[in-house]
């Protein structure tokens, strides 16, 4: 039997290649255009007996001579391609009893693993004299045997990979596109792509590695993985391995191996130190003063500047200072930048305006010392006039945060000299000075005059606002004190008024100086608001009973008052409504109400405090506190109802009958119709 069908295989094989070569024969000459995929609608048969060959018709459609058929575990089989729509393939006859995975797939694209072929043991076997003619239909089993698991494992590769961009330099990221496939014969799962440690690429982004769904038996998976070229990959294409960890159902772990390629550009590795910028303390600089430098290099290159060194030549402007001429910045790796400040000392032969001063930078760079080329400064050299004394206001003080209309205070001065020459003479005036002719104080005579324009907010009390200092020296740490009374004018409106403040002293080479200083002083006006009970609350409560507060808040002043809340707290009470009240705005002579209500708690003093929180003229939060102090007495006993009234023995009265309910009822009815009492 098993002769005959190989024989029959043989000539439906034989008759199929045949057909084939036909077919192929009247066909067209291909075109150019895209190849669809093949797909698989139908296998048969899909079960043959153990020992038994044939073959194997899958229908389907768009298949070609690049189609083939593998059964999963075996390997592929002998394939002729009837039609497009039809192959068969030659199935062996030395499968052992099984279920096997039938896979079809097409290079160009489709494929199909959703087939199986049952390879079953008969039920009784068939002597060999007894060979069936090839008509005769061959008996049908009685009971199908359980097929037992197709050995194999799982198998994942790299296939058709991509890099964006497909040349790089070292130091660059590109991006693979590949695609992970499944040729094993069982589901591979928990499956994650990895780059090998030890390259010279490394994950972009900190990604260690891609994790990928599990791939059926023929599945496929595009991934995308950024790596970045390490500063000294070498030229030319480079390989980028990679590790790719599953396993199938039963646990058992596997590894593959993966390769993926660019091409790298390398570049010389080389520094390049610049100077990118520079600045000076104090700008400009003066003649034979002390000033510091502080500048920025940067590394523009791409390798690492060693020891770098800043030196100041000494033919120039900028002297050595207490730190010398010379200042190690150390190590400045590529792309990167270092600052550094170096106090020098400005020549005092230095020509006022802008002055070049030549900066020399050297570093080491594979052993051998570099220096950067024509590396320079600009210096901008402040012009020296004659010695002046230079008189500023150091600080003052009111004693008040803010200052209110007809307030009286007193203005405590803080003069300090920073000049190079001292002031002669110094008089102080709190007001603006108008002076004609020459001098701080002319002589009698002679063609000068001053005018003393005193300020129309503050006036002086007790003097007339001039206060004679006499000479302030040159001395930075020397202040000068002076005290004055004001009054601040009672018609002013809130805000920032400036104190005139005028100094007026002679230089040491004879000339006049006067100085036009102020100082600026908050005068805010008070709201004018009348807060009075409604209901006077009483001085005394019994503990347990409640009282309630009701107040008038009327503005009597010339400007709104932006109120915000109105906040009771209470001391020994409990306040049951009123806590907390918006009031808003309150417009002049106009008033608004608060209400509240409280329970005194316990024998003792009760404090109700009443917060009214309002914002000024400056926009800064005040309040206006409202205190109300009661006393709470023990609250009274109880009455006691079932104490009887005590018998005097009647003191020669009669004792009062009681009332029936029938007379009582008779009495009001007479009573009702007029007829009694």
């Amino acid at each position: 039997m098993s002769l005959l069908y190989a024989r029959l295989s043989a000539l439906i094989t034989l008759l199929g290649l045949f057909m084939l070569v036909s077919w192929v024969a009247a066909q067209d000459p291909p075109t150019q255009t895209a190849v669809p995929p093949i797909t698989v609608t139908a296998v048969s048969p899909s079960q043959i007996n153990i020992g038994q060959s044939g073959i194997l018709v899958v229908a389907g459609a768009n298949f070609r001579d690049t189609t083939k058929i593998a059964l999963l575990g075996v390997g592929d089989l002998p394939v002729t391609l009837v039609n497009p729509s039809e192959i068969r393939g030659a199935i062996p006859g030395d499968l052992t009893a099984g279920q096997y995975i039938v896979s079809v797939t097409d290079s160009q694209g489709g494929g199909s693993s959703s087939f199986t072929l049952t390879v079953v043991v008969p039920p009784t076997a068939i002597p060999p004299t007894a060979v069936p003619l090839p008509t005769d239909i061959p008996p049908i089993p009685s009971a199908i045997p359980v097929p037992t698991d197709i050995p194999g494992v799982p198998a994942l590769l790299v296939r058709s990979f991509a890099a964006n961009p497909a040349t790089i330099k070292p130091g660059d990221t590109t991006t693979f596109t590949f695609d992970v496939v499944n040729q094993g014969n069982r589901t591979a799962q928990g499956v994650s792509v990895a780059v090998d440690p030890g390259g010279k690429f490394v994950p972009a982004n900190g990604q260690a590695n891609v994790l990928l769904p599990d791939l059926a038996v023929g599945a496929a998976f595009s991934v995308r993985l950024a790596v970045v070229a390490a500063k000294d990959t070498p030229d030319g294409p480079q390989t980028v391995g990679l590790t790719i960890s599953f396993r199938d159902f039963t646990g058992q772990s596997y590894t593959s191996k993966g390769s993926l390629t660019v091409n790298v550009t390398a570049v010389a590795q080389s520094s390049q130190i610049t100077l990118a910028r520079y600045q000076f303390d104090p700008s400009p600089v003066i003649p034979g003063e002390p000033v510091t430098v502080t500048i920025l290099l940067t590394n523009t290159g791409n390798e690492t500047a060693s020891q770098v060194l800043v030196s100041i030549p000494t033919d120039g402007i900028l002297l050595a200072g207490p730190e010398g001429n010379s200042f190690p910045v150390g190590d400045i790796e590529a792309g990167q930048s270092a600052s550094i400040d170096m106090p020098l000392i400005v020549s005092s032969t230095a020509k006022a305006g802008p002055q070049s001063q030549a900066v020399s930078i050297s570093y080491i760079q594979k052993g051998e010392t570099q220096n950067v080329p024509n590396a320079s400064m600009t210096l901008n050299v402040a012009r020296v006039d004659a010695p002046a004394p230079v008189m500023i206001v150091d600080s003052f003080e009111t004693g008040f945060d803010v200052l209110k209309p007809g307030q009286e205070f007193t203005l405590t001065l803080n003069l300090r000299n920073i000049g190079n020459d001292q002031a002669k003479g110094l008089i102080v005036t709190f007001g603006g000075v108008e002076s004609s002719g020459g001098g701080i104080d002319p002589t009698p005579g002679a063609d000068a005059s001053t005018t003393t324009n005193p300020s129309s907010t503050f006036a002086p009390i007790g003097s007339v606002g001039t206060q004679n200092v006499g000479d302030v020296p040159a001395d930075k740490t020397k202040i000068v004190t002076l005290t004055q009374s004001f009054i601040v004018s009672g018609s002013v409106d809130s805000g920032i008024y400036p104190l005139p403040i005028t100094l007026r002293y002679q230089r040491s080479d004879g000339s006049f100086s006067q100085d036009n200083l102020r100082a600026s002083l908050p005068v805010i006006v008070p709201p004018q608001i009348r807060v009075q009970e409604a209901n006077p609350m009483p001085e005394q409560v019994n503990a347990g009973d409640s009282l309630s507060l009701s107040l008038e808040i009327a503005n009597r002043g010339r400007k709104a008052v932006n109120f915000t809340n109105a906040v009771i707290t209470t001391e020994n009470a409990e306040v049951i409504s009123g806590e907390q009240t918006y009031l808003g705005p309150v417009r002049n002579d106009d008033q608004t109400t608060l209400e509240a209500s409280f329970i005194a708690l316990n024998e003792g003093p009760v404090v109700i405090t009443v917060t009214l929180n309002y914002t000024d003229d400056l926009n800064r939060p005040q309040t206006i506190v409202q205190t109300y102090n009661l006393e709470a007495l023990p609250p009274p006993p109880p009455i006691d109802f079932g104490t009887p009234p005590p018998d005097f023995g009647g003191n020669g009265g009669q004792e009062e009958q009681p009332i029936s309910s029938r007379d009582l009822l008779g009495r009001v009815l007479l009573g009702l119709l007029g007829l009694g009492s």
